[in-house]
């Protein structure tokens, strides 16, 4: 159950960090 949470979390990160990724990819198109 622990190590899930944790991996969880992992996923979590990982989606946000895509998704900054995402944001940061956009914003330049529109500069």
């Amino acid at each position: 159950m622990e190590q899930r949470k944790c991996e969880n979390a992992d996923d979590t990160k990982q989606i946000a960090d895509d998704t900054k990724q995402i944001e940061d990819d956009t914003k330049q198109i529109e500069d």
